[in-house]
């Protein structure tokens, strides 16, 4: 896996901060990161942004065993497998003798941060930052019978031992497999943050015990209730989170370009008010 580890050296004694990108983006994409590692370097905060194996849509992905290389992607990944990749960059981070880290999720990317800490409650990890969290039962709602019947494809495919079968149109705006479906909605451990379903127990987000910062924009976000209510309601369901801060940004974007220096400003301040560092 690709990324890039933004550090003068030396340690700050300062968690650093790990960025995981969402569906079909990857390591580079979003146009926020250039400011956010500098800022967050000048804090005294590392800054690592690594792929996971679900970076773009399709990529071909090489093993020491030829024969067991492959083509993955959001058209292939399997959700669960994304607690190997976040393991694999904290420890990286750990060898470069980093104290702590903090994990950065933006759209999709939120939900593998939180459910890598909810299954894991690893110690390393001091803090969690949520951007742009996600309904998944958005879609389903939204689809109604046609996802209905994409759900039965993919039982059946994955069933039939032909889970890498593709799936195009339809459900999302690229191919997906049935494995994928599968793993996102049939195995449903991607549904974390349930905004559309405010009496459900949130139980990934009600394990987090470690500080949290939720933010989301007004344009394109794909949730109802609308962006205020579900960050209230986000925060309501962190119940063992010593701290859950929540923000809104007016009229930002779903890929929040064109409020990349808002974004900056709002993830340094925070952690520099949680963590300390020249900000502070």
């Amino acid at each position: 896996m690709q990324g890039l580890y933004c550090w003068k050296g030396g340690n700050s004694g300062l968690p650093a901060v790990l960025h995981i990108h969402g569906a079909s983006s990857n390591f580079y994409r979003s146009q926020f990161l250039d400011g956010l590692a500098d800022e967050l370097n000048r804090r005294g905060f590392p800054f690592l942004t690594g792929n996971t194996r679900g970076h773009d849509i399709i990529n071909n992905t090489y093993t020491h065993d030829p024969k067991a290389s492959t083509q993955l992607g959001v058209a292939y990944e399997r959700f669960e497998d994304c607690a190997v990749d976040i393991t694999a960059w904290l420890e990286f981070l750990q060898d470069q003798g980093s104290a702590g880290v903090v994990l950065l999720g933006h759209s999709f990317g939120a939900h593998k941060v939180a459910f890598y800490q909810a299954e894991t409650s690893d110690n390393r990890v001091k803090g969690l930052i949520f951007m742009s969290p996600a309904d998944q039962g958005f879609w389903v709602r939204a689809l109604g019978s046609q996802m209905e019947h994409t759900l039965a494809w993919a039982e059946e495919k994955v069933a039939g031992g032909e889970a890498r079968t593709l799936l195009e149109g339809g459900m999302a705006p690229y191919p997906m497999s049935a494995g994928t479906i599968h793993s996102l909605f049939v195995v449903g451990k991607p549904d974390i943050f349930k905004f559309g379903a405010r009496s459900e127990p949130w139980e990934v987000v009600a394990k987090l015990s470690c500080p949290i910062l939720a933010m989301m924009g007004t344009v394109a976000e794909f949730t109802e209730p609308g962006p205020r209510q579900a960050m209230d309601l986000l925060k309501a369901k962190a119940t063992s989170s010593p701290r859950c801060e929540t923000v809104v940004l007016e009229g930002a974007p779903h890929n929040y370009r064109g409020f990349e220096a808002q974004v900056t400003q709002v993830i340094a301040g925070w952690l520099s008010e949680v963590f300390g560092g020249a900000g502070a």
